[in-house]
């Protein structure tokens, strides 16, 4: 079959080539019911053959030596086989399908455990919910099993955040994800660009035809189905450029990020799961700047509980003795939306304290499980100062629960609409420290849905986006508070650059951007970095500000540094 090149649009950069799995991250929302007789077998059917892959998965790890891992997989085991999931299961298959059913069964079942006391049973709410969704995946029949070998191009209609995080875990060896739908500022795209994986969305229907191979070009947002041999070849080419560039970028790890003029900028990593933090703290990120909760919890069929966020913590907070850790409250709403809420309009904070009791659940689940971090406690979508008083008050009451010994952990305000940004003075003055989220700001500012392909990392260099954000780093320094950026794009050398003239403290990114980062802040004098924010602001239009980026860039590095910093129309390099 001859090449088929599909333009989408860039959300992860990179190159890559592999085999074709054609990905289902659901059931067919229009599958209809095919009697309950039907439904009960297949629904069945599917928990004992996921109880038989379960068993072979065990015997091959206790083969292994592996004695610990097996046990864990018995478990899981039995809980496939355990009556009470079946006969429930059984029991929906009258109105429901059998991926539904399954589902919601799993998710009954994951919520009674969850309210237990005993925390070992509380702990494998988890282990039921995704045994459920195993098995309706692999009931469902919408997508092809994965390759057993080399690497994989995953190709989907549509991905969440937390399937790009499962991808990247899975068995398959995944190098890259192309999508029907989609856009470069979703939360899947940013979970994809914290892992290194390219990634190519919006490329319309044709994505889902028939191919045996791919290659995924994710600085120019074109993916090509049955390639070539030249083009092939073209792909493992770059894929080995790319290598040589991070592993340049990469011998640079050990020098600080301070500018030639001597300011220090503080390097932090984005993440959401242990895999992002090894990865930003072997990149020598100075710590987290942002670590998102509430990507654990988008399959959750109710509020989590103490116990179950503590479970989610744990593992992350332990990781991270004496660094920064920034953690971000949950911030559910728009394309994080748990089952639980959909329909809700809310989101950030403001729902957060609609809901008071959830979010002192979770400051408690912080507290008990900082252990020797240098705990932030970050609030998503703030508007006023009025809010931050009333989660202070939260958070004094779950030191006193907890019995929190020592200060309180610094309570930060994030920044993500032109409102918050006009206020952040007041809110400043309650505030330990500010983030600004640039993808929101950008969305909020011009009008922009981040779930539709208008926006890019690169729209935060409009003038008008830029104002609100040196208004809130003059608002911060005033009154004597740090301020970082979190959002996407910072990991834009030219936008960075235009960040460390406006002033910003603290620079937060996906691990896999902190070496370019950190390159770009070693190259820059602050003066002349400040004096091209400047012009910068007084800019008509995006293009223009980015290129005084460009420009700036240009002017303080030589020519090889040039070619490894370079971006392109505002898309990740």
């Amino acid at each position: 079959m001859s090449e088929r090149a599909l333009q989408g649009l860039a959300a992860s950069p990179g190159v890559a080539a592999g085999d074709v799995w054609l990905f289902d991250a659901g059931e067919t929302p229009d599958a209809p019911h095919r009697g309950a007789d039907a439904e009960r077998a297949a629904a069945l059917a599917a928990l004992d053959d996921e109880a038989a892959e379960l068993g072979a998965q065990a015997e091959a790890l206790r083969a292994e030596g592996f004695s610990d891992e097996a046990e864990i997989l018995v478990a899981n085991q039995l809980m496939a086989l355990d009556p009470m999931l079946r006969d429930e299961v059984s029991g929906l298959t009258t109105e429901l399908t059998a991926t539904a059913a399954l589902r919601t069964a799993a998710a009954r079942h994951a919520e009674l455990l969850a309210a237990l006391d005993d925390p070992l049973l509380a702990a494998r709410a988890t282990d039921v919910r995704e045994l459920g969704r195993r098995a309706a995946r692999a009931l469902s029949g919408g997508g092809s099993a994965p390759p057993t070998s080399g690497p994989v191009v995953v190709v989907a209609s549509d991905l969440g955040p937390a399937d790009v995080a499962e991808l990247r875990t899975s068995e398959a060896a995944v190098v890259a994800i192309a999508l029907v739908h989609g856009a470069a500022t979703s939360h899947a795209a940013i979970v994809a660009r914290s892992l290194g994986l390219p990634m190519v969305v919006a490329t319309g229907n044709d994505l889902l035809d028939h191919a045996d191979r791919a290659v995924v070009d994710g600085n120019d947002g074109v993916v090509y189905l049955d390639p070539s041999l030249d083009r092939k070849r073209w792909a493992v080419t770059e894929m080995e450029r790319l290598a040589d560039r991070r592993r340049t970028l990469a011998r640079s790890r050990a020098l600080p990020p301070v500018t030639r003029d001597g300011r220090w900028v503080s390097l932090l990593c984005n993440a959401a799961t242990t895999v992002e933090i090894d990865a930003g703290l072997a990149a020598e990120a100075d710590g987290v700047g942002l670590l998102r909760t509430e990507l654990a919890f988008l399959e959750a069929t109710a509020w989590p509980t103490e116990a179950e966020h503590q479970q989610a913590l744990s593992p992350l907070l332990a990781l991270l003795p004496g660094r920064v850790t920034t953690v971000r409250v949950l911030d559910f709403g728009e394309d994080k939306t748990p089952p639980f809420l959909s329909g809700t309009n809310e989101r950030g904070l403001g729902l957060l304290l609609h809901r008071s009791e959830h979010l002192a659940a979770q400051l408690r689940a912080l507290l008990r499980s900082a252990g020797e971090t240098e705990l932030r406690v970050l609030l998503p979508l703030v508007e006023s100062a009025h809010q931050m008083r009333d989660v202070r008050a939260l958070l004094r009451s779950a030191a006193l629960e907890t019995g929190w010994s020592g200060p309180l952990p610094p309570l930060g305000a994030m920044i993500e609409t032109p409102n918050a940004a006009r206020r952040a003075r007041e809110i400043a003055l309650e505030s330990d420290f500010l983030s600004i989220g640039t993808n929101d700001l950008v969305q909020y500012t011009l009008g922009y849905d981040r779930a539709e392909p208008l926006a890019t990392a690169a729209s935060a260099a409009d003038p008008h986006v830029l104002s609100l954000i040196a208004a809130t780093v003059d608002a911060a320094h005033a009154t004597g508070v740090s301020i970082e950026i979190c959002g996407e794009s910072a990991s834009l050398p030219e936008v960075a650059a235009l960040y460390v003239g406006l002033g910003v403290d603290e620079l937060s990114v996906a691990p896999a951007r902190l070496d370019e980062v950190r390159a770009t802040v070693r190259a820059l004098r602050a003066d002349l970095a400040g004096a091209a924010a400047a012009r910068a602001l007084a800019c008509d239009s995006q293009d223009a500000a980015l290129a005084i980026g460009r420009a700036l860039l240009s002017d303080e590095l030589g020519h090889e540094e040039h070619e490894v910093l370079d971006g392109r129309d505002g898309v990740l390099a």
